[in-house]
């Protein structure tokens, strides 16, 4: 069996960042999965930057907090950095190494200030082996300082015994459709990376024998959720640039064939008032953002639960309050997802736990949000959203052709009778696309009556409240179990059930052991009711998130009146690994009430 974990890292704006998905697609075309993830300062150029990948031989979708390998040319990567008060920036990565692991540094390093025995230290010669490129090929070293990333990947391969002859098909094909001077330059690069580790008795730290290939995409979280809106029909994306989010703005905009056009105004109030009037028209349009953005949005968003405007908005979660870490993960903005907005109405606040899930639930979002006619918030995170996976395309085609587009009580023609808010024994009225020649639609942010029009009418204020905000027994009911929540090991029979979402999900499904459960909650609103037989039978119960104030224990606790009084949280902007989580599992079992993570 393989199963290690890969590390490498630079400052920002040194062509470090590319390392990941170069060093991703090598193992994957030698027949490997993969999971990756990318951390970074939030400044353009500088800063510190790395990159973790797990390969296996089988699907993986959380990391140690340990690596086995592990290549730098910096020695801010290796022994971290100060700023100007004298304060850690970083920690250095040589502490990640596990026992036993290897770490490969750059030649001027100095060795000898590394400070542990139980760890293979290797060196190399990265500007000699620039130098020999400079000769070989012609450019000028200056050009190829940013090839600095092809050396990492392509000695890590060397490592772990990959044949050279797959890393130069692996270069070729991550670099196809680059020009040929491009293809060669890194080609040789990789030639003369591997010819150095030779002649300096550099050998292989373990072998990765060939697998049979896979037909594989490397996937990241926020391609993931662009994908889901492709499958779902969507036909319009409104965005406001913001940390996380863009990535997935750029992605749909960089792929026309998605068939999904891309705006960008100048506001996110504008996104919103963009956005609805496209639903209003009869297209499937949607959002994503942040949380600085969303609390922007929010008034407009509420107008859309007034007028019961489809809308589909998706919150890649970052560190918050305020600016707070545009660069780091947190689950945050759960209490302000469900919450959202002054005054009362319908919301849908769906959940996904992985890069998978967010295909399909971003997808199915549209759905709720047409069939139901409301906002449906879809609430990611920055540790899904910036994550990467090796997917088979067989899985995603089977997501699309599972997916049934449902737009509801979508008619097309209104009549001469039309009202569009017509009171109805499920609460759902008919709805038009506007411009229909038969009819007449009146909408307003004010309370209105069924045609639309403005309206204090008591008695008709009392029912427009009850027909919006009295869809959850019908969403409820309509909505299958597997889209509301996932169950990992048997309840009946655990000692301790854990209760998560989100990004942490896939985590915490690794860490469990043999007498524990996992409850993954998907759909937060409504709030599915079978969870609180699940909660009532458990006999130990604990929540797993990532935020300073538990925010699902307190939703659990107004929804069902259950307080859960265990809890293991982490709010450092890392993501959770997964011996991490085990060791808080256990904390918890040996009677701590409050586990806080702090894994880098």
């Amino acid at each position: 069996m393989v199963d290690f974990c890969w590390m490498t890292g630079g400052k920002q704006g040194s062509g470090i960042d590319s390392a990941l998905s170069i060093f991703s697609k090598m193992v994957m075309s030698h027949g490997y999965y993969m999971y990756g993830y990318r951390e970074y300062f939030s400044n353009i150029k500088g800063m510190h930057s790395f990159f973790t990948v797990r390969v296996s031989d089988k699907k993986v979708r959380a990391f140690p907090s340990i690596v086995d390998l592990a290549v730098f040319f910096d020695n801010e990567s290796v022994f971290g950095e100060t700023n100007k008060r004298g304060k850690a920036v970083q920690n250095g990565h040589v502490r990640d190494i596990k026992e036993g692991g290897t770490i490969v540094i750059d030649k001027k390093t100095d060795r000898s200030k590394i400070d542990r025995k139980d760890i293979n230290v290797l060196q190399i010669d990265f500007d000699g082996i620039l130098n020999q490129t400079a000769k070989d090929t012609g450019v000028p070293m200056t050009d190829l300082i940013i090839t600095k990333n092809i050396i990492c990947t392509s000695i890590s391969a060397y490592l772990l015994g990959i044949p050279e002859n797959d890393i130069d098909e692996a270069i070729k094909g991550v670099f196809k459709g680059k020009s040929k001077k491009v293809s060669d330059i890194n080609i040789t690069v990789t030639g003369n990376t591997i010819k150095y580790a030779k002649e300096n008795g550099l050998k292989p730290i373990m072998t990765m024998p060939a697998l049979p290939k896979k037909d594989m995409l490397y996937l990241e979280g926020f391609t993931a959720t662009a994908i889901g809106k492709a499958i779902a029909g969507c036909r319009m994306q409104v965005y406001y640039p913001i940390t996380p989010a863009s990535d997935e703005s750029f992605f749909i905009e960089a792929h026309p064939e998605l068939g999904i056009r891309v705006i960008q105004p100048e506001s996110e109030i504008a996104v919103v008032g963009i956005t609805t009037g496209a639903s209003i028209a009869g297209v499937r349009s949607a959002t994503s953002t942040s949380g600085p953005g969303l609390s922007l949005m929010t008034e407009t968003i509420t107008w859309a639960g007034m007028t019961e405007t489809p809308l589909v908005v998706v919150d890649h979660q970052r560190g918050a309050p305020a600016t707070g870490q545009p660069t780091r993960t947190e689950q945050a903005d759960l209490s302000f997802a469900l919450h959202m907005g002054h005054g009362d109405y319908g919301k849908i606040v769906v959940v996904p736990g992985s890069i998978e899930e967010s295909i399909g639930v971003t997808a199915l979002a549209f759905n709720y949000a047409e069939k139901f006619q409301l906002p449906v918030i879809v609430v990611s995170e920055k540790a899904l959203t910036q994550a990467s996976l090796s997917m088979e395309k067989t899985d995603i085609l089977k997501i699309k052709d599972d997916y049934r587009i449902d737009r509801g009580k979508l008619v097309e023609k209104g009549g001469e009778n039309y009202k569009r808010y017509e009171f109805t024994d499920d609460g759902i009225s008919n709805r038009i696309k506007l411009g229909d020649p038969t009819a007449i639609m009146w909408m307003t942010g004010d309370e209105h009556d069924e045609w639309g029009h403005i309206s204090e009418d008591p008695d008709n204020r009392n029912k427009m409240m009850e027909k919006r905000t009295g869809k959850d027994a019908l969403i409820l009911s309509a909505i299958p179990t597997d889209e509301k929540f996932n169950v990992f090991g048997d309840i009946s029979k655990a000692d301790l059930l854990a209760v998560g979402w989100g990004g942490p999900s896939t985590t915490i499904a690794e860490a469990l052991k043999p007498n524990m459960a996992f409850l993954q909650i998907k759909l937060m609103q409504p709030f599915p009711t079978e969870i609180v037989g699940m909660l009532k039978s458990a006999k130990k119960v604990v929540c797993v998130e990532q935020n300073i104030s538990s925010q699902l224990g307190q939703h659990i606790a107004e929804e069902t009146g259950i307080i859960i009084d265990n809890k293991i949280l982490k709010y450092n902007g890392r993501p959770m690994r997964y011996d991490e989580v085990a060791d808080g599992l256990d904390r918890v079992m040996k009677g701590e009430k409050k586990v806080v993570l702090n894994a880098y």
